[in-house]
């Protein structure tokens, strides 16, 4: 009966939890269409555009410096909500380990992050913007594309020691069940890698991170710790099934179709824009930035449930290899449970949420499912 109620209690505080971050997605949506359309409106644009110019003639320098200082501005304006979401709300849930000081240095190294890629986007954006007249969506499009393969492969090496400890996985017996694991489904893998997650959290996550050369299984300690071999190896099958099934190509493909979709929709809203509402000269004008970010949000919230609904597709694929590459039914469902446990996850969020927001099937139903499951 005690575990019983442990349970109601413990989905109770997973559904609290769950709604509050869809509330907070709901607030952080509103908020940054207004603040754009206000940006738009009240001439912020137009004054941050004149300073840039006003510091350089040289399109490469002004819309890199508006962009710099947009990016700043935008941290500081979400600042509030990422505290609230990201540091509080984590450690009112028992989620985190993180100090203050901690959080607010991850913040600052957000930021320079941000800083360098945004710059280099929005420079590459514009000139084709300036360059390629009609067609600078495609060139656009083209640009994300390489640049998302680039990120995915620079990830494991570069963006992710910058956040957590990584060192080689020192037990054995794991990490030769892992490799070979990798083996089986035709990957060769660097190495076998344990994240140093529980500095920051209580929650347990692994991957299989990286593309050709970088590509590695990293296991956060907190799934190390907590997660039997068998738990382990069959999460990590989850991640590997992915490979097997070519779901990094299909993932790119998709993103590289609705990124296509998106630039060419944000095409015909800056035109109509500039012809039937404000006073833009041409479309490489850096005061209409908001415009085209506006263009770009609203259609990607459109495309969101399709986007997730193509991911939930690949996830249940991806359940379905994992059990047949380790045949331990079992320990899928015990993995599931303890994740839903570990990380404060709804077993069963309301089916419209699901829909809308989550890129995987409720862990309820993949449980349900793996229940059923019988080895060919």
């Amino acid at each position: 009966m005690s575990a019983e109620m442990d349970e109601r209690d413990r989905q109770h505080r997973a559904k609290r939890y769950e709604a509050i971050h869809n509330g907070i997605f709901v607030v952080e949506t509103v908020y940054t269409i207004l603040l754009l359309l206000a940006f738009l409106f009240w001439e912020g644009s137009d004054s941050l555009a004149d300073f840039a110019r006003s510091k350089s003639s040289n399109p490469w320098i002004y819309v890199a410096i508006y962009g710099a200082v947009l990016v700043v501005a935008t941290k500081l304006l979400f600042l509030p909500l990422n505290f609230f979401g990201d540091y509080y709300l984590e450690h009112r849930f028992g989620l985190s380990n993180e100090t203050f000081g901690a959080w607010a240095f991850d913040e600052l190294k957000t930021l320079g992050l941000n800083l360098a890629l945004s710059v280099v986007i929005l420079d590459v954006l514009y000139f084709f913007l300036r360059h390629a007249g009609q067609w600078w969506w495609v060139g656009a499009g083209f640009f994300f594309l390489l640049f998302g393969v680039v990120m995915s492969a620079l990830f494991p090496v570069l963006i992710l020691p910058l956040f957590y400890k990584l060192q080689p996985l020192e037990n054995e017996s794991l990490r030769l069940k892992l490799t070979a694991l990798a083996q089986r489904v035709g990957a060769k893998v660097l190495g076998v890698y344990r994240m140093d997650m529980s500095e920051k959290t209580k929650k347990a996550n692994a991957a299989f991170a990286g593309l050709g050369s970088t590509k590695r299984i990293i296991l956060g300690d907190t799934l190390l710790d907590k997660f039997a071999e068998d738990e382990i190896e069959v999460v990590m099958a989850h991640e590997m099934a992915h490979y097997k099934h070519g779901d990094i190509t299909k993932m790119i493909a998709w993103g590289a179709m609705t990124t296509f979709i998106g630039l060419k929709v944000a095409d015909i809203g800056l035109n109509w824009g500039m012809h039937h509402v404000f006073q833009f000269s041409n479309l490489w004008d850096i005061e209409a930035f908001p415009l085209l970010a506006l263009c770009l949000f609203v259609f990607g919230l459109v495309v969101m449930p399709l986007n997730n609904a193509f991911s939930r597709s690949r996830e249940w694929k991806a359940d379905a290899a994992a059990l047949e590459l380790t045949a331990n039914r079992d320990a899928f469902i015990r993995a599931m449970r303890k994740l839903a446990e570990q990380n404060l996850a709804d077993l069963s969020p309301h089916p419209a949420v699901e829909f809308l927001l989550h890129d995987h099937p409720s862990l309820a139903r993949r449980i349900a499912w793996a229940e059923q499951w019988q080895a060919n």
